[in-house]
């Protein structure tokens, strides 16, 4: 699909290769679904990383009905861990008056059902594309590596953008998550599925 790639025309070379890389991926999008591969992208912030997945999100409109994909920004991909992870924890059923129990349940079922929802399709939807990677709390850091790990176990394709380079990517990971294997074990699940690009 070079009119696509065309209305890049004012992108570096690496980009240029990058989208034709990513062109190449795309028009054999049901064989690398049925293979499990996707891409790691790094470097892929500001108008570099906008360029990238609208261009991503362009060639994925073409299979709609063939595949079913998930697209998450960081943003909302951090507030469903923060929600697994952390609120729904800590929302407790043991309140002093039973009016409190009642809101903090009805509040409960739907912060759970929404999140559950979105837990759904990032497990189990055939491509996941998550952009603007940059993990700063423990909860997102777990929920990431679970979601890729489970991803990994099933075959199925991840397409993830971090603004950070890879060595900075590793190192957030080790602020976050010190003395780990997070990083390394997240790593290899992408490395063994997928194409790499800086």
């Amino acid at each position: 699909m070079m009119n696509e790639i065309d209305r890049f025309h004012d992108t570096n070379l690496q980009d240029i290769d990058l989208l034709g890389r990513l062109d190449q991926y795309f028009d054999t999008l049901q064989e690398q679904l049925r293979l499990g591969n996707g891409w790691f992208i790094f470097s892929a912030g500001g108008k570099r990383g906008s360029r990238i997945i609208s261009f991503v999100l362009s060639r994925v409109a073409d299979y709609r009905m063939m595949a079913s994909y998930y697209f998450v920004p960081w943003r909302d991909f951090s507030l469903t861990s923060y929600m697994v992870g952390v609120e729904l924890k800590s929302l407790s059923p043991d309140r002093a008056d039973r009016e409190t129990q009642q809101i903090s349940a009805a509040e409960y079922q739907i912060a759970s059902r929404v999140s559950q929802d979105a837990m759904v399709k990032m497990v189990a939807s055939d491509l996941l594309i998550i952009t603007g990677l940059r993990p700063a709390y423990r909860h997102e850091v777990s929920f990431l590596d679970e979601t890729i790990a489970r991803r990994y176990d099933q075959h199925l394709a991840t397409i993830l953008l971090s603004p950070y380079r890879q060595d900075e990517l590793a190192a957030e990971f080790d602020k976050v998550v010190p003395g780990t294997s997070t990083w390394e074990n997240l790593f290899r699940r992408m490395y063994e599925r997928s194409l790499i690009a800086a």
